[in-house]
């Protein structure tokens, strides 16, 4: 009797994992001197793992990361020292699961070619295999973001589930808040259901809430670096181009930025919320003086935020990935739009999470690594333009 088991989700998890273990174990060790040293996850982690709070050396961890991922990184650093091969493991099999999730959603609407093609665009993506071998919070936060948009695109909603999912992503990273929309579409038809969710959110985050009040008498749910990110966002976009790549402009960023700081009396010892008020307030004022620059320039970032890399070569490859991504997107969506039901749903969800992150980094942050929530979205939208199912 032939099998019906269907062993494509193992083959696909498996493969996924490969990838990302031999990149991590092989290949990164020997580019990691071309990045940056990350963004203090780790060091928070490490103090935490040796019972010095949450912490850094040059000030208050809570005012400038949020809580989730340092968390889990430190329970690595506990178990395991200071060795990386643990908690690259574990973000493997976090996007190889991302990875068979994409394909499981796809697969409930879409023919198995769409669900396929979705599933091997997250695989073999560059940026998703390259931030499991970095501990920064990418691969956890694009894992909760797939599972988020399964749950809205339900029919029916879990509620419980979806708000304890928003409020882990809110716990990550603050551009969780802009997942909000993905909700609003929602409102005429579930507007109680709506609000319950954010409820559940606000319960998840309330411990880390509770704590920042009685401790520093503010929430930090969101990162006071919004003001810098903002500043880095304007330089980078004035000095980036169509074919001009990002190379070390993270880097002159800062520096420009610490200069700026410095000639208004405000010292890299500062407070980070100072620094990050002045920051903001140098890019608003750049925006007010260049307005119609500034329009340009997030015009242009709308699209330019999809392949801006660090190198030409990678720019190029992304045009390539990222141009053939979208526009089967654009295609799919129509397709899932026009089946109604669940693949009428999922294409809201999908496109709403694709539009506010696109328009979002556009003016902040405009970069690959900001939109890689986006990219299993659009490779959700993008099955569609293979085949929709009848009885979805």
């Amino acid at each position: 009797m032939a099998s019906t088991t269907d062993f494509t989700p193992v083959s696909i998890f498996g493969v996924a994992l490969l990838l990302r273990i031999v990149f991590s174990v092989v290949v990164y060790p020997s580019i990691a001197s071309d990045f940056s040293a990350g963004d203090n996850y780790d060091e928070i982690a490490r103090n935490l793992a040796q019972g010095a709070g949450y912490t850094l050396a040059d000030g208050n961890a809570a005012a400038e990361r949020l809580p989730l991922y340092p968390l889990v990184l430190a329970g690595f650093f506990a178990v395991f020292g200071s060795a990386s091969w643990p908690w690259q493991l574990a973000q493997s099999a976090a996007g190889a699961l991302t990875c068979v999730l994409v394909h499981r959603i796809a697969r409930e609407v879409t023919s198995r070619n769409g669900a396929l093609v979705a599933a091997a665009i997250c695989t073999v993506h560059p940026a998703l295999i390259l931030y499991t071998a970095r501990p920064l919070t990418e691969t956890l936060y694009v894992l909760l973001v797939v599972l988020f948009v399964r749950e809205i695109a339900r029919m029916s909603w879990r509620v419980p589930l979806l708000g304890l999912l928003l409020g882990l992503q809110v716990l990550i990273k603050s551009t969780a808040f802009l997942h909000v929309y993905a909700l609003l579409p929602a409102l005429k038809t579930q507007g109680r259901r709506v609000f319950q969710v954010v409820g559940y959110a606000a319960l998840a985050t309330a411990p880390w809430v509770l704590w920042n009040l009685a401790s520093f008498g503010v929430t930090n749910l969101s990162s006071a670096t919004g003001g810098i990110a903002l500043y880095h966002g304007t330089f980078i976009s004035r000095h980036v181009g169509w074919t001009t790549p990002a190379d070390d402009t993270n880097l002159d960023a800062e520096m420009a930025l610490r200069s700026e700081l410095a000639a208004r009396g405000v010292g890299p010892e500062a407070d980070i919320r100072q620094r990050d008020a002045v920051a903001g307030e140098l890019a608003r004022t750049w925006i007010g003086a260049h307005r119609g620059e500034a329009l340009r320039l997030w015009l242009r970032n709308l699209l330019l935020t999809w392949y801006l890399a660090r190198s030409r070569v990678s720019m190029a490859i992304y045009v390539i990935l990222h141009g053939a991504l979208l526009t089967a997107a654009t295609f799919g969506s129509a397709a899932l739009w026009k089946a109604g039901g669940a693949a009428r749903q999922l294409a809201i969800v999908a496109t709403v999470m694709v539009i506010v992150y696109t328009v979002f980094h556009a003016a902040v942050q405009p970069a690959v690594r900001y939109i890689l929530p986006a990219v299993p979205c659009a490779a959700l939208l993008a099955a569609g333009a293979f085949g929709v199912r009848r009885d979805s």
